[in-house]
């Protein structure tokens, strides 16, 4: 019978939130928040650039083009990126 409640106490712990099943909770909460972060941060550094892009550089330098999407943009800024390591 000892073990009958034992794991009728494991399901009902299981079901009522447990302190790992809370912090296991959290961990996926903080993992898909610092997934939303980036991909917010990358959406507005590819519009934010190519808006400088266009409206700066190409004013200043003669032979630079303009950017035709936000996927030159993000490209030049992983270039860059990868030019600084």
């Amino acid at each position: 019978m000892n073990v009958l409640g034992q794991a009728t106490k494991a399901v009902v712990e299981g079901m009522s939130g447990s302190p790992e099943a809370e912090k296991r909770k959290q961990t996926y909460v903080d993992l898909i928040a610092i997934l939303v972060a980036f991909v917010l941060t990358l959406v507005i550094l590819a519009f934010i650039g190519q808006l400088l892009w266009n409206n700066v550089v190409v004013d200043l330098i003669s032979v630079a083009k303009p950017a035709k999407s936000v996927w030159h943009i993000l490209g030049l800024f992983i270039i860059v990126s990868l030019f600084r390591c």
